[in-house]
């Protein structure tokens, strides 16, 4: 099913060129013909800036209508009308009736925005694609997909599968040595799956080497050249609202300078 609504977030501060979030969301929903939603209101407060007031959301919302037509990018503004439910679930229930949800990575998220990843992640349904700040403007052509035999990684890969456009490339990775799983051929016939859709695929085994694994996919990812990285996220504890597995942790730092898709 191809990409038709990305619903993104930006605080209102920080509405400009250079956000992650909003560059990636309009330069992919310009190429894909899809229509852009962008949420904005203030989750963390980082200094001095613009807030909530109807009259700064007007000022916010001509901005980013302006950026958005600058991208070529069809684009709705929603603000936080609702104070009756959390911020996580403000953004997932817009997720839930979207493609993908896309919020930046690097340098983040701080606290506020955490509550929105924990969100997007575990109560949409809906794949969540993490921005670097170096931002490709252009839909992935190549992409690794993380794959570790779970239902999160069939998930993950079937959610990339939507921005995979024929013709473009794939590398199914298995980072072995890690947890003991039965992972019989489902990473070859993974890669036949997405062959059977148009996407030049193939599976690799790569060996840890005493690395994380998160370290072990994105050097992959670098080296083959690949501009999306996609893995399944998985919740190890319910202690608190948000206890990640160690991919997922690390995913989350921000310290990869590829888009990444993670899907629960």
């Amino acid at each position: 099913m191809p990409v038709r609504s990305i619903v993104t977030f930006v605080q209102p501060a920080e509405v400009n060129t250079a956000h992650p979030a909003l560059a990636l969301t309009f330069g992919w929903a310009s190429a894909l013909s899809a229509q852009a939603v962008v949420l904005t209101f203030t989750v963390d407060v980082t200094g001095a800036g613009e807030g909530d007031a109807p009259q700064n959301f007007d000022k916010t919302r001509a901005d980013i209508l302006a950026l958005a037509d600058t991208a070529g990018a069809s684009c709705t503004v929603v603000d936080r009308s609702s104070f009756a439910y959390g911020i996580g679930e403000v953004f997932a229930d817009h997720m839930k009736v979207a493609d993908i949800g896309v919020l930046r990575g690097r340098h983040g998220p701080l606290t506020g925005e955490r509550l929105l990843v924990d969100a997007a992640l575990f109560d949409s349904g809906r794949p969540l694609i993490l921005a670097p700040s170096a931002v490709a403007l252009t839909p992935p052509r190549r992409a690794l997909i993380a794959w570790d035999g779970t239902h999160a990684a069939a998930r993950a890969m079937q959610d990339t599968l939507s921005l995979l456009a024929p013709g473009s490339e794939a590398i199914v990775a298995r980072v072995t040595d890690d947890k003991a799983l039965r992972m019989d051929q489902s990473g070859i016939e993974a890669a036949h799956h997405l062959a059977r859709h148009g996407v030049k695929a193939e599976f690799r085994e790569l060996a840890r080497n005493g690395r994380e694994v998160y370290d072990a996919l994105v050097q992959a990812a670098q080296a083959a050249k690949c501009d999306l990285m996609a893995a399944g996220a998985v919740r190890h504890s319910p202690v608190h609202d948000i206890l990640f597995g160690s991919v997922t942790a690390r995913v989350l730092e921000g310290d990869c300078d590829l888009p990444i898709l993670l899907s629960a």
